[in-house]
């Protein structure tokens, strides 16, 4: 392997570091390049140069357990796929913008920017001013990188904001669907097989101990402001 290569799969795992620690998940890196996830204390998984997350015989067992395992795994799927996209990204010019900003997406009025902090990446959406000079109306994700793409997806009408859903009201979505699936005696096995499907995509959008972070925080905010 290069030492090109070599560094990037470095630069990689490295921004996979800081992003789980943003979601209160320790890890450390071995001489052999791969990253030791740890939940508790104890080994969840590896995750190797190249985003493959490999879990060990013995793995830690548990619901909360699995949560964590899935929020690994989609966080080095992310990260495997903005940090090319940064590689190669431009830098945003825009008269009184403050800090180094790449274009990450472009398309009509919208633009999609991040920048790679010490803490990991931070990402938001702008409008462009008329003159393309400038821009406005800043939407911040800070790590929240699919939050971001869904944002710019809806600010340049590349997608029909009324298709997308807030995680919130997914989560009022699987709600239904379990309540239908435990209670409705009248639903075929059509609308079984439909419903559950439905649950599986959610589910993979947001994980359970996603929601339940964003219950917390929101608990929290409630409690701040009384």
């Amino acid at each position: 392997m290069s030492k090109e290569q070599t560094a990037k799969k470095e630069r990689f795992l490295r921004e996979v570091e800081r992003q789980l620690l943003r979601k209160g998940l320790d890890s450390e890196m071995t001489e052999g390049g791969i990253l030791n996830v740890k939940w508790h204390g104890q080994l969840l998984c590896d995750v190797d140069g190249d985003g493959v997350v490999c879990f060990p015989s013995k793995t830690v067992m548990g619901v909360d357990a699995d949560a964590s395992l899935q929020t690994v795994i989609q966080i080095a799927s992310q990260v495997r796929e903005y940090m090319p996209i940064f590689a190669r990204a431009p830098a945003l010019k825009a008269i009184g913008l403050e800090g180094s900003y790449k274009i990450l997406a472009d398309f009509g009025d919208a633009v999609l920017a991040g920048r790679l902090g010490k803490k990991g990446a931070n990402f938001v959406t702008w409008e462009w001013d008329f003159d393309r000079n400038g821009v406005h109306m800043g939407h911040y994700f800070i790590e929240d990188y699919a939050g971001a793409k869904r944002d710019f997806a809806a600010r340049s009408r590349l997608i029909e904001p009324q298709r997308l859903f807030s995680d919130k009201e997914l989560g009022v979505i699987r709600n239904a669907c379990e309540f239908a699936l435990a209670d409705d005696a009248t639903l075929t096995y059509g609308d079984e097989t439909r419903l559950r499907s439905i649950q599986e995509q959610i589910e993979i959008l947001l994980p359970r101990n996603q929601e339940q972070e964003q219950e917390q925080e929101q608990r929290s905010e409630m409690e701040q402001t009384m």
